[in-house]
Formats: structure tokens, sequence, C-alpha cells
């Protein structure tokens, strides 16, 4: 859903910071996710910015983790 959401919000660069593997830590599962889908954006004019502030990220995510937030698939 995150794919066509990108595509249909016409936004024209999509900024990522922490990864799947940062996510994957916490115990949560996007799901498949392939190289595909971001050539599928980027084909599009959708630039694609990774690892942006990528430590900051991934801090954030464990804080939410730790905090006890809600991870709805998690798979432990």
């Amino acid at each position: 859903m995150c794919l066509g959401a990108t595509h249909w919000s016409q936004v024209t660069r999509l900024v990522c910071g922490a990864t799947r593997d940062d996510a994957h830590h916490i115990g949560f599962d996007e799901g498949p996710v392939f190289p595909a889908s971001y050539r599928y954006l980027e084909e599009r004019g959708v630039a694609i910015v990774r690892g942006v502030q990528r430590e900051e990220a991934r801090a954030v995510i464990q804080a939410y983790a730790t905090g006890g937030g809600l991870i709805h698939n998690r798979q432990d």
C-alpha cells in the first residue's frame, strides 16, 4: 500500500532514514519489498534517497519499541 500511496500522492522525492533491517530488529515485519518496487517509483519520477541520518532514525524506532509502542505485526 505504501508503494501505491507514494505513487498516487505525486511526491517527487522519498527520503528514508532507518532501513528495513532496522525495523526488523525491533520486531516489525513490513512484508515483501522488492528492488522492482523502488525501480517502479524511480521510473515514474520519484527520487529515492536512502540512509539520511540513519543512526538518528534507528534511535527513534528503537525508542518507540522500548517505550511500548504497538508493533501490529510483531514477528517474535
